[in-house]
């Protein structure tokens, strides 16, 4: 913490893009708190479609921001983003109750979500400089993740106090501090027409799927990542009817019991560090799903609070080691010149399955009820996890991608890659 305010303190440009996305993601967890609250009436579906207009909106937004950012100045593009999450929220307050404009603006606030996001992480190597950008994003990620917690926090009072008409003002006023912090304070930027010559060469984006599908162990790791995501959306959906239903809680309840959740993946961010192998990330990728199994189950066998608290705080830790595992995963079987085509193409799979994932959670809570759904979601992770003891089992952790064509950064250094083949070597044969 100490290393993170001194980075903060020492990097204005840094301080802006930390500081706006910690302000984003509290108004963002504001607004999505007071109306899952006041759609869980409604039932599981409407809870179900809030979380899939958000998703939707993001599944837009990141190809958007992404090909927007090879042609438009990235701090013009980040403050036009910020301006429409202004003006969103004032179009909520005069229609949230008719649910076509309210998922339709939810949505239009998941897309400008996504490209508010992808904005500020461009930003961030030309803020810290290409060295220190690791650091930088893992600065940028913690400050919106806090946010997130806080957000949860307050919009839990708010929900159960003034109601969901508070939550969506003061997600406007958060999207105003965020825009003033950027157009009064942040410096960095870069402009991809001068800096490149010009726009990317066009269908260049479609080669990420090429090369993700040329590696079974990434290929598998993605589709295990989208199984797991089944079981949180499941776990997410059906959070509020568990809460408000069998423990007898309240929405300040429901809001302290998700940030428990938020507040794991906090935590979880460090545990992952020293795990640097390919098997080892497979591996610890399936410790975490049966971790989360066993962490979903608890509740449905036990409802009680302090049970259901403790086991999101696993569950977050457990999503946070997922999410990291596949990136580290990606970083070991790329080369530099396909890393980000790969993690474009990973993030994408990932995120439209989550969309799929929402529409199954509102079927599976909306049929099976709050304790059985829970069990359901366990069941989810529990595949996961199979799936990638499988892969070590079959020892595919050996085998080459054909995205890192250079054979010094052969998988855990057991062997090498015969050039022009795409076959693996294993050393000793």
């Amino acid at each position: 913490m100490v290393a993170v305010l001194g980075d903060l303190r020492d990097n204005r440009d840094l301080a802006v893009l930390a500081g706006g996305s910690g302000v984003a993601g509290l108004g963002a967890q504001l607004t999505l708190i007071g109306f899952t609250t006041e759609l869980a009436g409604s039932g599981a579906f409407a809870v179900a479609g809030l979380f899939v207009a958000v998703a939707f909106g993001a599944v837009l937004g990141t190809p958007l921001a992404g090909w927007a950012l090879d042609r438009v100045p990235h701090r013009l593009l980040l403050v036009v983003a910020v301006f429409a999450q202004v003006l969103l929220p004032v179009g909520l307050l005069f229609g949230y109750q008719r649910p076509p404009v309210l998922y339709g603006l939810v949505a239009l606030l998941g897309l400008c979500g996504a490209v508010v996001w992808t904005c500020a992480s461009a930003l961030v190597p030309v803020a810290v400089g290409e060295d220190g950008a690791a650091r930088g994003h893992a600065v940028l990620s913690s400050a919106r993740n806090a946010g997130s917690v806080a957000g949860i926090v307050l919009g839990g009072v708010i929900a159960a106090g003034p109601g969901v008409q508070w939550a969506v003002m003061l997600d406007a006023v958060c999207a105003f501090t965020h825009l003033a912090l950027v157009v009064v304070w942040l410096r960095a930027d870069r402009d991809p027409r001068r800096d490149d010559g010009g726009a990317a060469a066009p269908g260049g984006q479609w080669s990420g799927w090429v090369l993700l599908r040329s590696d079974r162990l990434l290929l598998g790791r993605v589709v295990a990542q989208a199984v797991v995501g089944v079981a949180v959306a499941i776990a997410l959906v059906n959070q509020v009817f568990l809460v408000l239903g069998p423990i007898g809680g309240n929405e300040f309840t429901y809001g302290a019991v998700l940030a428990c959740w938020s507040a794991g993946l906090l935590l979880g961010a460090n545990l992952t560090r020293r795990v640097t192998t390919t098997r080892g990330l497979v591996a610890a990728f399936a410790a975490a799903n049966l971790v989360l199994a066993l962490a979903l189950a608890a509740p449905a066998r036990l409802p009680h609070l302090v049970v259901t608290a403790v086991a999101w705080l696993v569950a977050g830790a457990c999503g946070s080691v997922q999410n990291a595992t596949l990136n580290g995963l990606v970083e070991a079987r790329t080369s530099d010149a396909v890393r980000g085509r790969v993690a474009a193409t990973a993030g994408a799979v990932t995120t439209c399955s989550g969309v799929v994932g929402l529409l199954v959670a509102g079927v599976v809570v909306g049929a099976a009820g709050p304790l059985s759904a829970l069990t359901a979601a366990s069941g989810f992770a529990l595949v996961a996890a199979l799936m990638a003891v499988l892969a070590v089992l079959r020892r595919d952790h050996l085998r080459a991608s054909v995205a890192t064509p250079d054979p010094d950064r052969a998988p855990d250094g057991q062997g090498t890659l015969v050039a022009g083949s795409g076959r693996w070597t294993p050393r000793g044969r």
